[in-house]
């Protein structure tokens, strides 16, 4: 290896690293709720069968930053978009089981029954959900697994 060739990497990774550091993400409700109404008007005019890339969500990281100046990136948004659609496999499989039932006043999953092992639902599901109607309309019948 050259020592210009480490010197580079070096000053990458510190940029990389400052990047990182100085730059997390902070999603405001109405950003967020722009973000999965693009996708699920984008996604209207997409075949059955459809998945999100992350050439296609550039193009909603481009419009964001037109609409809000965020200066968002398209991995971004890509994470942003995945732990939505995780949350909502966490909704879909409580809503899914027996009793259960969503309360459209309070925004929250009714539980009758559910064996909440993972921190991350039983949190999710103890308040109100947010933008529930909007990640219902762009991830029903998909496989929300997160990919």
């Amino acid at each position: 290896m050259s020592l210009v060739w480490e010197i580079a990497m070096a000053k990458g990774k510190a940029k990389a690293d400052t990047f990182a550091s100085t730059h997390r993400g902070l999603w405001y409700e109405d950003q967020t709720k722009y973000m999965l109404e693009w996708c699920m008007e984008y996604l209207k005019k997409q075949h059955t069968g459809f998945k999100f890339k992350k050439a296609h969500l550039m193009l909603c990281a481009n419009d964001l930053n037109k609409k809000f100046a965020m200066g968002v990136t398209v991995d971004q948004v890509d994470r942003h978009y995945r732990y939505h659609k995780e949350n909502w496999k966490y909704i879909a499989t409580a809503l899914s089981n027996s009793g259960n039932t969503f309360d459209e006043t309070r925004c929250m999953v009714k539980l009758f029954a559910l064996n909440l092992t993972q921190d991350r639902a039983r949190c999710l599901l103890a308040k109100p959900i947010k933008l529930f109607n909007e990640m219902r309309e762009l991830f029903i019948g998909s496989n929300a697994d997160g990919s």
